[in-house]
């Protein structure tokens, strides 16, 4: 009954959301059916966690799952049905299967670019020329002012990386802060599916996920020569030897000259 008052609240008629972010709560709604006949009002974190430790499917299904629990307590404070937002810690305690993964094609990142108008198009644009990972994206610090992000996720060298924004992807960069307040306003589980019903718009029949876009990074910065070392810390990888570990430092201009080795134009679409 909950989620029945929770999804009219947040899809009445004539809402703007795409037909993917509907799927994915409605997902998330069917993989907690062992809470279907319980009172709202008595679940305690350890029977959301236990919902989520349990789901056999993958990391981007108990996304999902996580993201429900926390729309709807979010509704259910508001409107006195619960004391409590139990969903607060919940944990996927399971690796992230789309750590691994394939970069795009050539021709699919021309694809891409060719479509960037689209906001989903416009996002992975941007993630293929800077490699963080997807939910770093709503977190990390935009300098639009010596262009560059700041911070990031997992170890310690991911934390606190610098990572200059490419000449390519600057404007979009501001549009979109300009926006959104934030270079990714959705949950990462949304943005994956809009990216599933979005890519065979554009022709790119083989499945991705956003992980793809840092393989991408990490394929162009080979391709396009630049320093290995540099590259290992863009991606925020931690250095095995002392050398870099400790005295490896970079300034910002040192990066940008590597960042910058991607020739960017290469994938822009032409009508010759």
């Amino acid at each position: 009954e909950v989620y029945e008052q929770f999804y009219a609240n947040k899809f009445p008629e004539g809402h703007t959301f795409s037909q993917s972010t509907v799927n994915a709560i409605r997902a998330g709604y069917r993989n907690c059916s062992q809470l279907h006949d319980k009172d709202f009002y008595a679940l305690k974190y350890k029977d959301l966690q236990r919902v989520v430790n349990e789901c056999p499917l993958k990391h981007a299904s108990l996304e999902h799952i996580i993201n429900l629990m926390h729309q709807m307590y979010e509704y259910a404070l508001m409107n006195d049905l619960c004391e409590r937002n139990y969903s607060q810690g919940l944990k996927i305690n399971k690796a992230d299967d789309d750590e691994k993964g394939i970069p795009f094609t050539p021709k699919e990142i021309m694809a891409i670019y060719a479509a960037r108008s689209n906001e989903v198009a416009e996002m992975l644009w941007i993630m293929c020329l800077s490699g963080f990972r997807i939910e770093e994206y709503r977190k990390i610090q935009v300098n639009t002012s010596e262009w560059y992000f700041h911070g990031g996720n997992k170890s310690r060298a991911g934390k606190t990386r610098i990572v200059p924004i490419h000449s390519a992807i600057r404007e979009m960069v501001a549009a979109r802060i300009q926006r959104y307040g934030k270079l990714l306003p959705e949950t990462s589980s949304a943005f994956r599916a809009d990216m599933d019903e979005f890519l065979p718009t554009i022709g790119i029949r083989e499945h991705h996920t956003p992980h793809d876009c840092r393989h991408t990074f990490s394929y162009l910065c080979e391709k396009y020569e630049v320093a290995e070392n540099d590259r290992k810390r863009m991606l925020g990888h931690q250095f095995k030897d002392v050398t870099n570990r400790v005295y490896g430092h970079r300034d910002l201009e040192d990066l940008r000259k590597q960042i910058e080795k991607i020739r960017a134009c290469d994938f822009y679409v032409t009508n010759g």
